[in-house]
């Protein structure tokens, strides 16, 4: 497997944003490389391209398919003030009915809102509004089109048919047009004579559109059948089961997504999830962990060794982790991150472990409510970048309170990609006989006593959650009070 960093700008407080040419150029580093290892492999047929992409981006396009402006990603803040309005000017228990989705920062509406508001210029010239993925269909294909699994996760496509939705396309003042045609995930299509020439490929080879990574990623570690869950803790987390029929929470605390075949994810999400470890990395361990990359290893070891060195409960550290909002359970806006419980003895040891033990608390707290609806689990198979540590996995293990199933520690995302290509060329039957092709390698048992002292930490971060609540607002608005 090939990977590519994308740099992740922040130009000013609360933006995350991503430049598109080098998101187009970076993927198609990645495919010739992947090309020329199949080639290496001894295989002389490729017989298809599929993809697999992030939610909640957007990038306004000129008529001619030029990017008016950088990629806002799904970390991007800065919308935080729309989302706010718009939760005052629409009925948002209805949009949720409609759509599967709540109205937050992480979906598309607010952020299109930020650019009417804040770039009106850019909103005007926009001939689209469309995520990184159907930006990369335009560079590789000329085609126009957003996938069906993407599209339902942007939070303004109807649940009962590919079709935007009405009050959002009022309320934004733009036209179904502007969003781009959606079509199915299993749509083939080909790739530009000049794409092909450049990776290596053969003129012709069919691009399958694919879906969105989290829906992916389910199919990738083979969770298909009832009372099977995925979680998947990588940059962002969600916890995620597949249904024939989607089901949503009464309190509006989960979400539903299309995946393809007429299946649908129903799931809870974390936007604080590696994102933030990353963030203790970077700050805390920033010279080690260079160094550790710069010689070819995981920068990630020295935060993981600190954290392994402080015993459950961190010294009475508290994170709440929400440095990227919070979306499950609360879908709260303006939550940000807290350290609670510092005193004069801890040191960054004790932020790494009490980081990897706040992010697990709220991951459980939000696979929780996803379980309010579609039941206990028989099965939870994990997959994303946590179980590079073991003591992650098994932290994780503890929180959630039940035994996790190893799949290989693959690109669970990139694997459901592949399989999603195979079932459209009819390799499979269906996506349950493709889901049957992963197996299982190992699991983690919880050990009592720590699922019984991550059950109280939960209940004391859960309070201390709900005591800043009434602030969380005035704390947001101090970082954004210029936009």
């Amino acid at each position: 497997m090939r990977t590519a960093d994308l740099k992740l700008l922040q130009p000013e407080s609360g933006a995350a944003e991503q430049v598109p040419d080098e998101l187009f150029d970076q993927a198609l580093a990645c495919l010739t490389g992947c090309v020329g290892d199949v080639r290496e492999a001894g295989y002389s047929e490729i017989a298809a391209v599929s993809l697999s992409s992030i939610l909640g981006s957007v990038i306004p396009l000129s008529a001619d398919g030029s990017p008016l402006g950088n990629a806002l990603t799904w970390a991007d803040l800065r919308c935080s003030t729309d989302a706010r309005d718009a939760k005052s000017a629409l009925d948002e228990e209805n949009l949720y009915r409609d759509t599967g989705c709540q109205i937050h920062s992480f979906y598309v509406g607010p952020k299109i809102a930020w650019l009417r508001r804040r770039r009106p210029s850019v909103f005007q010239k926009a001939a689209h509004f469309l995520p990184t993925k159907a930006y990369l269909v335009k560079r590789l294909t000329g085609e126009v089109l957003i996938d069906r699994s993407v599209a339902s996760g942007s939070g303004l496509l109807r649940l009962d048919g590919p079709a935007w939705n009405a009050d959002w396309g009022a309320y934004l003042d733009i036209e179904p047009a502007r969003l781009g045609d959606v079509v199915e995930p299993f749509t083939t299509l080909k790739l530009l004579p000049e794409v092909s020439r450049g990776v290596g490929l053969p003129a012709g080879t069919p691009l399958v559109i694919g879906g969105s990574d989290g829906t992916l990623s389910s199919l990738g570690v083979g969770a298909l059948q009832p009372g099977q869950y995925a979680a998947m803790l990588a940059t962002s987390g969600a916890f995620r089961t597949v249904r024939r029929q989607h089901a949503l929470h009464p309190e509006t605390k989960t979400w539903a997504y299309y995946l393809a075949d007429g299946l649908w994810v129903c799931g809870t999400a974390v936007s604080s999830g590696g994102i933030v470890y990353r963030w203790v990395r970077d700050r805390l361990f920033g010279d080690e962990a260079s160094a550790l990359m710069a010689s070819g290893g995981d920068g990630y070891d020295v935060v993981n060794a600190a954290a392994a060195s402080v015993p459950r409960g961190a010294g009475g550290l508290l994170m709440l982790p929400y440095l990227s909002g919070e979306r499950s359970p609360n879908w709260n806006v303006d939550a940000r991150g807290i350290l609670a419980g510092l005193n004069l003895s801890h040191n960054r040891r004790h932020f790494a472990r009490a980081a990897m033990e706040g992010i697990s608390i709220h991951f459980a707290q939000a696979a929780a409510a996803l379980m309010e609806v579609c039941g206990p689990p028989a099965e939870i198979r994990a997959t994303g970048g946590f179980r590079k540590s073991d003591l992650w996995t098994r932290i994780m293990a503890e929180a959630l309170g039940f035994r996790l199933s190893l799949p290989p520690n693959v690109d669970a995302s990139c694997l459901g990609a592949a399989l999603l290509a195979m079932r459209a060329s009819g390799v499979f039957g269906s996506l349950f006989d493709a889901a049957k092709l992963v197996p299982i390698e190992d699991e983690v048992v919880p050990d009592p006593a720590g699922v019984k002292q991550y059950a109280d930490l939960s209940d004391l971060h859960r309070r201390v959650y709900e005591s800043l609540c009434p602030d969380f607002g005035e704390i947001a608005s101090t970082a954004s009070s210029g936009d």
